[in-house]
């Protein structure tokens, strides 16, 4: 049977497993890196129309199926419109997280497979909830302070207090023995004048030089006591709104799941915890992310902050969860929230996505982490399987005539 020839354009991990499985089963990989369509330099010259040359001059009558998996839409989406200009019609598959787009690609080209490797990944991962685990750590990690930063953040505040109501005790005893008035009358006559309400019926009007001196200096020195105290007790109250209104606070639940990251990946593993009646409290970076306001108006707790701190772990009650998601862009952010997060728990069960699965192996086995799943890995057969019948038996296509 004649070797099939696949065409996988893309940059990336997936794109790399894809090629590898779809050579382990015995088809010819046509491979277009991301790299070798960019424009050559020519500053006239667009990505797309350098794209649109570099697909030209390739026989895609020989060819059985296009993979176009980079790790970026915009990408896949360039290369796909370049592609349906080609004349000769073949089946593609494209990766594409923003699904959006999909339903009207598919209308207008029913020969597109779109799939969202995300969307493809999260049944793994909920279902990690609930694996059964064998491995038991091999050493008790450190402590990490979970407040290293709180110490002293009222001082200025309560030292403000302090002075002002020294200032006031201060100008009671000093008009209670310059002026000989009784100590009600003095303190009284000290705290209309920093209220500046000004009766004037206690005032210094036949009062020696120094009186009156003490005097403006209370008013002078009280204002701007009240002023500074006034402004920094708004502003405190303000960042407290604030911090509430971003999920910042301590949160008292026990058994629930920890979902670090609301992204392409995060989003699917969200509704799949929700969906098994899980109790979920998200962790999210950015407060403009999308999905935010779509959880809350579902009732999940959202907490905006960064993971990796001590103080947030604290706050989401990480001691006190059933399990923790790390499912944020980066591999080496989650490991840090992971081994963070065990400092507080040893025993709480971690879930971690890793880009590469060579690495979250090596990860599971010297970091002592539970789960680490990568997303690439989970969805690559998926995408392999998705070939046209025709392929999957080794068929070729007829050249274009």
């Amino acid at each position: 049977m004649t070797s099939t020839r696949i065409a996988v354009i893309g940059s990336g991990h997936l794109a790399y497993r894809i090629r590898k499985l779809v050579a382990a089963r015995g088809h010819s990989v046509l491979e277009f890196s991301h790299a070798a369509l960019r424009p050559s330099g020519d500053v006239d010259d667009s990505t797309f129309d350098s794209i649109g040359r570099a697909l030209h001059a390739v026989d895609f009558g020989s060819v059985a199926m296009v993979y176009v998996v980079d790790d970026r839409d915009e990408r896949n989406l360039e290369v796909l419109i370049a592609l349906l200009s080609l004349e000769d019609a073949v089946p593609i598959v494209v990766a594409l997280f923003n699904e959006r787009v999909a339903p009207h690609l598919r209308a207008a080209h029913p020969e597109i497979r779109v799939m969202n490797p995300a969307r493809i990944a999260a049944p793994a991962f909920v279902a990690a909830l609930d694996t059964p685990l064998s491995h038991t750590l091999r050493y008790v990690p450190a402590m990490i302070d979970e407040e290293p930063a709180r110490a002293g953040r009222d001082v200025l505040l309560w030292a403000l207090g302090g002075g002002f109501v020294a200032l006031i005790g201060a100008a009671t005893a000093y008009f209670h023995a310059a002026e000989r008035l009784a100590w009600i009358d003095a303190l009284y006559f000290v705290i209309v004048t920093v209220a500046t309400v000004g009766y004037g019926d206690v005032a210094l009007l036949h009062s020696g030089v120094v009186s009156k001196v003490v005097g403006i200096a209370l008013i002078l020195g009280s204002t701007c006591f009240i002023w500074m105290i006034f402004s920094l007790t708004i502003d405190r109250i303000v960042k407290r709104r604030v911090q509430l209104a971003l999920g910042r606070k301590r949160y008292s639940q026990s058994g629930h799941v920890i979902l670090c990251g609301l992204g392409r990946l995060g989003y699917f593993v969200a509704e799949g915890l929700l969906e098994k009646g899980e109790s979920v409290l998200v962790v999210e970076r950015d407060e403009e992310a999308p999905a935010i306001e779509h959880f809350r108006s579902r009732g999940v707790d959202v907490y905006i902050g960064d993971a990796r701190l001590p103080r947030v772990l604290a706050d989401i009650g990480v001691r006190r969860a059933k399990a923790l998601y790390s499912v944020v862009g980066d591999d080496y952010v989650n490991l840090e929230i992971g081994l963070n997060a065990r400092s507080f728990a040893p025993d709480l069960r971690l879930i971690l996505r890793i880009f590469d699965e060579s690495m979250s192996e090596r990860i599971k086995q010297h970091l002592d982490i539970h789960l680490a799943l990568s997303t690439s890995a989970i969805a690559d057969e998926h995408f392999v399987d998705a070939m046209s019948p025709a392929t999957r038996e080794g068929l070729v296509r007829a050249p274009a005539s």
